[in-house]
């Protein structure tokens, strides 16, 4: 009985570390690329393989300035990348043909749901996605 657990306790940890690795790339993200937009503390992150994507179904609200930011590491070095959907599945913006980036600011003229997936073109790793916020530089200017 105790080999068993023993090998339970064995098999679980390669995701336990790579949680942890993945953790540890919130910091560096935030710090890096946030700015002087809010954030809340949230973020969404993954373990992807081969050609997994990850989604996140996000409210965007109009007269805010969002900034997304897909951080990660991947076996083959690649940067993770986004495509961002309308709630009809309608592609609004695929990353990967906007060149490399760090980050992504968006505004919207109409409050919307957008589903957001992230995905690594090739290769796997840990990715996550933080999103900060602030005021729309369209609003401060009609105010």
């Amino acid at each position: 009985m105790s080999r068993l657990l023993g090998l339970i306790f064995l098999a679980s940890l390669p995701p336990l570390f790579a949680q942890q690795r993945c953790k540890g790339l919130i910091p560096a993200c935030r710090d890096a690329y946030m700015g002087d937009l809010n954030w809340d503390g949230r973020y969404w992150r993954a373990e992807l393989f081969g050609s997994e994507t990850t989604e996140i179904y996000y409210t965007f609200f109009r007269g805010l300035k969002y900034r997304l930011i897909p951080c990660g590491r991947s076996s083959t070095q690649a940067t993770p990348h986004l495509r961002i959907y309308n709630a009809n599945r309608v592609l609004l913006l695929d990353t990967r043909t906007q060149g490399e980036k760090p980050f992504w600011d968006l505004e919207l003229s109409n409050t919307q749901l957008l589903i957001i997936e992230v995905y690594y073109p090739s290769g796997h790793g840990c990715v996550a996605l933080l999103i900060g916020h602030g005021p729309s530089e369209i609003a401060q200017a009609q105010d």
